[in-house]
């Protein structure tokens, strides 16, 4: 069967991507595909810059005939490329890879090496035989993909003396809530009243799930946020971060056990953390939480 290529517009196609990303867990019950949460969260996340219409040249979407979305393909300036496929069409990722590595090439704007990286579950033996075979080098662990098990019951964990967690309120919270945030994540940096607002109108925006963990000074110390998507009820929980100067007193852990327990009240289909940061303090934490773990591993590539 054969597959065709097409442009993406979010306010026609975004629905349709999503029921896509829906679909391809039913089927497989794994992460190869975001969830929907993340692929929202592209246009509606609170740091960077706002959305522009332009970026919707950075996705692609592949059809067949009567099947419909058999695949969506991303590729960002920074040369972050994804793919998220039908587990029925996988013998067409080759010209996907292609696709993309075209549009790469196009993107160029100067002399610099044109550098292109796929992040891939370990295990995923048809994507790394392929990126193998097209010259691109496994880099090693990246991050994690984490699971919750099924019926998980939330652990006691007692804050540290005169801390307290609060959801946030965006509108009133701006400055320490991008301050906190930012001591993480630096590009949050450019976080504004506006783009919260954008935030808060994401369909996976709940606002009891927007976490804070305040310092017995008032300053805010920690957060972590849960979404979750309407539809399919499939939860994940990012971002997760502590403040530099209020680390290692057991912050993180609670703050993401509370956050847990908030969404178990939305009776999601799974919770997760796609992405998850693989640095030592990270693992610990999230392994001592009780999530499962795929490593997911970097393939790099000059084109």
């Amino acid at each position: 069967m054969t597959i065709s290529k097409r442009s993406f517009h979010w306010q026609d196609d975004f629905d349709k991507v999503r029921d896509f990303l829906i679909h391809t867990y039913n089927l497989t019950k794994t992460f190869q595909n975001w969830t929907p949460s993340m692929f929202e969260n592209t246009k509606f996340g609170p740091g960077g810059t706002e959305y522009e219409d332009k970026e919707d040249e950075y996705i692609k979407i592949w059809e067949a005939d009567i099947v419909g979305i058999v695949a969506v393909t991303m590729c960002k300036p920074s040369g972050d490329c994804r793919i998220f496929i039908h587990p029925d069409f996988r013998n067409h990722e080759e010209r996907l890879v292609e696709s993309l590595e075209s549009q790469r090439t196009k993107m160029k704007t100067d002399d610099s090496p044109i550098k292109m990286y796929f992040v891939v579950e370990a295990g995923d033996t048809l994507r790394e035989d392929l990126l193998k075979q097209r010259g691109y080098e496994n880099k090693g662990v990246c991050e994690h993909n984490r699971i919750l098990p099924d019926y998980y019951e939330v652990l006691n964990v007692t804050l540290p003396d005169d801390y307290t967690i609060r959801h946030a309120d965006l509108e009133k919270d701006l400055e320490q809530y991008r301050a906190v945030q930012c001591s993480v994540f630096p590009h949050c940096a450019n976080m504004t009243q506006n783009l919260l607002k954008i935030y808060s109108e994401a369909e996976f925006y709940v606002p009891e799930l927007d976490l804070i963990a305040i310092a017995p000074d008032g300053t805010f110390a920690a957060f972590a946020t849960g979404r979750i998507d309407p539809l399919s009820k499939l939860a994940e929980i990012e971002p997760v971060g502590v403040h530099p100067g209020h680390r290692r007193k057991g912050l993180a852990k609670a703050i993401v056990l509370e956050c847990i327990r908030r969404l178990q009240k939305y009776d999601p289909k799974a919770i997760v953390i796609l992405g998850a940061a693989s640095t030592e303090g990270a693992t610990h934490m999230y392994d001592s939480l009780g999530f499962n773990k795929t490593n997911v591993h970097a393939w790099v590539r000059e084109v």
